[in-house]
Formats: structure tokens, sequence, C-alpha cells
């Protein structure tokens, strides 16, 4: 694509706006709605590979059916010499720039921000779709103070098994990528929630969840450390949004949040909080009687009308709290018959409560709205109660199916099919049952449950004694699937080795074959590369010691009249090299 282009008679490019891996961006114009777009095209790289046209024209379809506020619109696809899609053009920074300025970020602005774009989430996963990209490159900041999230260009869809998609392949950013991307292992929406929480940590706290030297090692500390808590790096961050980026960061997707939306609550009634805080240390900093005040008259009945609005405030905003220090005052939970559970959830957090969910049938309440609370609507009480919200599932309940002695999968797909969902996996050990192979469930087969419902599962591990596989010479995604199918916990070192290239497995500790309990932590060596030993030459003439450095796998260079005698190496004798740094060689003179 070129500038001054015309493509299909309507959009005039104008000029480049930048590239990604796979893909250039222009700015252009439509001439025929006369305004601003973007056009996003294929580079040339990628347009003869099958894979990545079906890739870049799947993101467009995508991408084009969400119309949302907070996602980039996509108007327009088509192929002049490259496939191309037609976007809208938004002006504005990425996060990426704003976090490259080292600008600091409000509490309240990061709140926002992370609501923005769960809220944009919620409307990608609610149509099936994962974005598996979540990271401040793609969420953008206009002027007005909007927020956008971009570049579906990796989208997962739901029971899709193309090549880009499938089990094993690891796409996504290695500084935001979740466990289970990191693993090769199939994403949901909890994997793009995981990545906002790494956008939040590093918002929050000015530093990466986890950084290392390489990609690989980036990933690997999703997979093996725990994040340092955000309070470390910024003292004045209230507890409740360190608890709320710390769920987003759990290495197992059930422990984090069950969707976008209840994220998005979560984060909108800390911001509520901070903000209400925030109120109250202003007034209280406008009726502190130690500022002292040079009165004139305009100054005095300024004065004035700022202790009046004052007190009116406090008695708004506080209205009903003790003046004394004696007893809480109570607070009545409101009617939210027929609300959307979500609502429901982020009003009663605004008011303090503490809040359960539970679902149950009803043939007059359509399924997701509140049927009532429990307590009841207009009961009266502490703010610390815990207020239970029942949500309805439909008119009916259906029997569980029988699913003992299956494997997980099919397990939780009969689940699934039947209407319900699985809850919580316990793993044991069970020296009879194969491992992945399901134990128990509860409730069990027959009872009947309303849709919805979730069933839980108790699964094999396995015997309690395993033998160590040979991972030797095998890929990081190879060796951790190889682990986890065994039941294994397992750590990653990094060193150079003899003969196995960079990326590669050299060993593992304990050795291959070995006999391990579960609960033993595998140690698995990733190499660094090849180094070499250096071998002694000084004292030589310049072909013997050209042999012995071949034969070593080792090149050389010289200084010097090489009719002499070698008087000095660098590396000395008995240091490491790798294969492609020359052995420096000294001649007499």
């Amino acid at each position: 694509m070129k500038i001054g282009q015309v493509i299909k008679e309507r959009y005039k490019v104008i000029g480049l706006l930048g590239e990604g891996g796979m893909a250039f961006v222009y700015k252009a114009k439509d001439m025929q709605l006369e305004r601003t777009v973007a056009i996003k095209t294929l580079k040339p790289t990628y347009v003869e590979q099958t894979t990545f046209v079906e890739r870049f024209k799947r993101e467009a379809q995508t991408a084009a059916n969400l119309n949302h506020p907070n996602i980039v619109q996509i108007f327009d696809w088509g192929i002049e010499e490259e496939p191309y899609f037609v976007m809208e053009y938004i002006e504005g920074n990425t996060l990426t720039e704003i976090i490259a300025k080292r600008k600091t970020i409000s509490l309240s602005d990061i709140l926002f921000i992370g609501a923005q774009v769960a809220n944009g989430l919620q409307a990608a996963h609610s149509q099936g779709l994962v974005h598996r990209d979540i990271k401040p490159g793609n969420i953008m900041i206009t002027p007005g103070g909007k927020v956008k999230v971009t570049d579906f260009g990796i989208v997962s869809i739901k029971d899709e098994e193309s090549d880009i998609t499938k089990t094993g392949s690891i796409l996504g950013t290695a500084s935001y990528i979740s466990p289970e991307q990191a693993q090769g292992k199939p994403v949901s929406l909890e994997s793009d929630l995981y990545s906002l929480g790494t956008v939040l940590y590093e918002l929050v706290t000015g530093n990466p969840l986890f950084e290392a030297e390489s990609p690989i090692a980036t990933a690997t500390k999703h997979l093996t450390e725990k994040p340092e808590k955000p309070s470390k790096f910024r003292k004045d961050l209230p507890k409740g949004i360190e608890t709320a980026i710390l769920k987003l960061l759990h290495k197992t997707p059930k422990d984090r949040f069950k969707s976008a939306e209840d994220l998005r609550a979560v984060l909108l009634q800390q911001r509520n909080e901070l903000e209400m805080i925030q109120t109250q240390e202003n007034l209280v900093d406008l009726t502190n009687p130690t500022i002292k005040y040079k009165f004139t008259l305009p100054a005095l009945i300024v004065s004035i009308g700022l202790v009046l609005g004052t007190f009116w405030t406090l008695s708004q905003i506080f209205q009903g709290l003790p003046v004394d220090g004696g007893t809480q005052t109570l607070i009545e939970i409101p009617d939210l018959t027929g609300s959307d559970q979500a609502e429901a959830l982020s009003d009663l957090q605004a008011l303090g409560f503490k809040v359960g969910i539970e679902n149950s049938a009803d043939p007059n309440v359509p399924p997701g709205a509140v049927i009532r609370t429990q307590p009841l609507a207009n009961t009266v009480t502490n703010p610390d109660t815990l207020v239970t919200i029942i949500v309805s599932v439909g008119p009916e309940a259906f029997p569980i199916p029988y699913i003992l002695d299956l494997e997980t999968g099919r397990g939780a797909y009969i689940i699934e099919q039947s209407g319900f969902t699985v809850g919580q996996k316990l793993e044991v050990n069970d020296d009879n049952i194969p491992r992945g192979f399901i134990i128990s469930q509860n409730p069990v087969a027959g009872t009947k449950m309303s849709p919805g419902s979730s069933v839980d599962l108790v699964i094999s591990k396995g015997p309690s004694l395993i033998e160590v596989s040979d991972l030797s010479r095998k890929s990081l995604v190879d060796a951790i699937q190889i682990l986890e199918t065994l039941g294994l916990e397992y750590e990653f070192v990094e060193e150079y080795s003899e003969d196995v290239s960079v990326g590669l497995i050299s060993e593992t500790i304990p050795s291959a074959g070995e006999i391990v309990t579960p609960d033993q932590v595998v140690t698995v060596i990733v190499s660094l590369g090849i180094r070499i030993e250096v071998p002694e030459v000084e004292g030589l003439t310049y072909q013997e010691a050209l042999k012995i450095l071949e034969e070593a796998g080792l090149l050389a260079t010289v200084s010097g009249d090489t009719n002499g005698r070698i008087v000095k190496q660098i590396p000395r004798k008995g240091e490491f090299t790798d294969p492609q740094t020359p052995i420096e060689l000294t001649f007499e003179e």
C-alpha cells in the first residue's frame, strides 16, 4: 500500500501510522463519508501464507461484530494487492506511550481505565471471543478520555480448531501473557482477565509484573513466580484495590474473577470508595481550624459560604453516622428485585455490604435477574452484614449426569452439554484410577439442579510414585506438557550447556528414570546455549593452534606475525566461551 493510493475508489491513503508484527496501519480519508479512518494491511511477507491471511480476515470479521464504545470499530474489509480492513481512526495515545513518558496516573484514573477495558472485554466474551493479547499497546486513551481496546488479531473463537489457536500454540506478549497461554493450553475469558491484571499492576506500581532477559524466561516467570504485592511500590494503595489485582493474577484461572463484568463492578466500587474518601479529606481540610485566613469583607462572606456549604455536604454524605463513637448506623437493604446481577452487586457494595451470590430456579424471573435478597429488601441492618443475592437461572431444574470414571475433559463436556458448569476441581492421588479421570462428583448423579449450577469434581492425580521422563533436548512447551501430564511440580533454571542449543532442555534434577513423589519439585535446566572450555595454545605455532581450536569447535583471530609462536591468548586456558566468539591469538614480534 502506497501513500496517495485510493482503495475501492473510496479510501485515500494519507500516511503511515505504525506497524506491528504482521501488519501496517495507515491513516486514510473516506471520501464518501468525509471522515478520517485507519486501514490495516497485512505485510507482504505474510500475503502468500494462507494461515496468516485467514487470521487477518478473521480479525476483521470478528471485530466487525463487536459494536461497543470501548472497542475500536471495523467498517470495511477487502483485498487489493494485500488484504486490508478499514477501521475507526482513534486519536490519542496507547498506554505504552503514556507509561513510557513515566507519567504518574492517579488510582482513580487507573480504576476507570481498568473498568472500561473490562467493559469492552465483557462484550467480546459474551460473543464467545477471547482477545488473548491484552497489553498497554492495545489499550488507547483518546483526548476526550475514552478508553478503546484494539487489535483482535489473535482473537480466539470458542470451539475453534485452526492451526493458530489450537492447544500448543503460544500467542500473546511475554510480559502480559497468562500462565495457561505460556503453557500452550487453551485460553478462556480468565486469560484476558489475567493479562488485564498485569496491565493494572504495571499502572499502579510503575513496573512490569515480571521481567527477564528473554521472552521465554519472562513467560516462565508467569508460571513459577509469585507476584510481589503492589503496595510494596505504592504505599497509598487501598487494600481493596490490591486484593482485586492479586485475584486477577492467580495462576489458576478458576481463582480469578468469574467474568469481566464482575471485575468491572469491583473496580467501579473501589473507585467510588476512593473518591468518597478523597471528598471526605477535602471537606475536613476546609473545616480545619488551624488554617489561617486574612479576612477582608469579601473573603469573610466567601468563608462563611464555604463553611455553611461544608456543613450541608457533610450532613448529606455522613447522614446517620454516629458523632460520638457510638453504635454504627443501620442501613436499609434496597429492593433489587428484577435488577441485573452486576448492577445489584455494585449497588450493595457501594452501601458497604458484604455480598454473596446464589442461583435459583424461578418461572417468573428471567435468567440473570435478581429474585430477592437474603436478608429481604427493606430490612434495616449493619452495613457490614452479608447480603446474598438470589439470581434466577430460569424456570426449570434438571438431573445432574453420571460422570464417574470418565476422563476430566469428557466429563466436563457432558456437564456443560447438560446445562451445568464445572465448579471446583480437587486433585488427589489414587493408585487405581488413572491420572486425569474423575473419582467422585458433588452433587451426586441424579440430583435435580437448576441450569448453570456447578458440579464439583475430585480428579485422580495418578499413583503416589512417578518416574521422571527424559526431557533432554525438548522444547520448553513440550517439557511443561509432559510434566503436567505426569502430575509433577517443576521449576526452571537457566544454564549454559556443552552440547544443547539455546532454549532446549539440558537435563532434569532428579534425572530421567528416577522415581519421585508427586509433591517433589523437578528442576528443569534450560540451555542458555553451548559453552566450550578453551584449550591451551600459548607457545604453539599458528597451524598447531588452529588444529586444536578447530577440534574444539572454536574460531581464532590473530595479531602479529603468524610465522612466530603464540605469546598470548584471550580467553585463557580453562575459561569458557561460545562457538561464535573467536579466540584472540597474539604472536611474538
